[in-house]
């Protein structure tokens, strides 16, 4: 499937899923105009998986090329994120407060 990418059918999926995401990135909300190669266009079901999909619009996510490298690190190891969705690695855009929430026992207080 590495020959699709240089296709006109891709070129003009990828133009078009830059377009209706406004030329930013979903995930962390960079501008991704005048980006050329640098702004990428992601395949939520992968190509490999399901190749009908392959210019379906729905199936097609802006994404600048950080985020789209920790979405293929993401499918990779999905224990990226907690058993609530929420990703772990602080850095991330969509990490709760940009730090890593600890948690103490209150059960062995003094004074309760």
């Amino acid at each position: 499937m590495a020959g699709y990418y240089n296709t006109a059918e891709w070129q003009l999926a990828r133009r078009r899923a830059l377009h209706d995401h406004g030329y930013r990135c979903a995930r962390c909300d960079t501008t991704l105009f005048n980006m050329g190669r640098e702004a990428h266009v992601h395949h939520r079901k992968a190509l490999k998986r399901a190749p009908a999909l392959r210019s379906e619009p729905l199936n097609l996510q802006a994404l600048c090329r950080a985020c789209h490298t920790r979405e293929h690190n993401e499918e990779k190891n999905p224990m990226m994120t907690s058993i609530d969705g929420m990703p772990n690695d602080p850095s991330h855009p969509w990490h709760p407060g940009g730090a890593v929430v600890e948690y103490r026992d209150v059960s062995q207080r003094s004074g309760a």
